[in-house]
């Protein structure tokens, strides 16, 4: 079970969900190794054993980077587990490359989120209650 983010590049911040046109396509990431490159120079220790899917183990949570194998990229998924302050490595993540960042849970884009946090810790939240039903 993971709190999934879908990242993608443009050059205008996108509208939220609701207000997207149909047609509505993100900008060309670069190459799958491009993308790599760029996550691994904000997280050095991203391992690309299979170069489809990184691994991060952060500071109480991970990431699975699920780059896919496509070239050039024009988007992929995140899945987060653990705890921790895992959003804000994603922010900087997003910050840094021009990406944005649709929270899979909210259905919204972060940066229209009152709360970017939200969904993260919504997920938890969930995640929490199910595997106490499961003791």
């Amino acid at each position: 079970m993971s709190w999934d983010v879908s990242v993608f590049a443009a050059k205008e911040p996108p509208p939220p969900v609701a207000e997207m046109p149909d047609d509505w396509r993100g900008d060309m990431l670069g190459t799958a190794s491009e993308v790599r490159e760029r996550i691994s120079a904000c997280l050095p220790d991203v391992d690309w054993s299979d170069p489809a899917w990184g691994i991060y183990e952060g500071d109480g949570f991970s990431f699975e980077f699920n780059v896919g194998r496509e070239d050039p990229s024009d988007g992929f998924m995140v899945h987060v587990r653990g705890g921790g302050n895992a959003v804000a490595a994603l922010l900087q993540l997003a910050t840094r490359w021009g990406w944005f960042l649709l929270d899979c849970t909210q259905g919204e884009w972060l940066h229209h989120c009152l709360d970017a946090e939200a969904g993260w810790q919504g997920f938890q939240a969930y995640r929490d209650r199910v595997l106490r039903r499961a003791e």
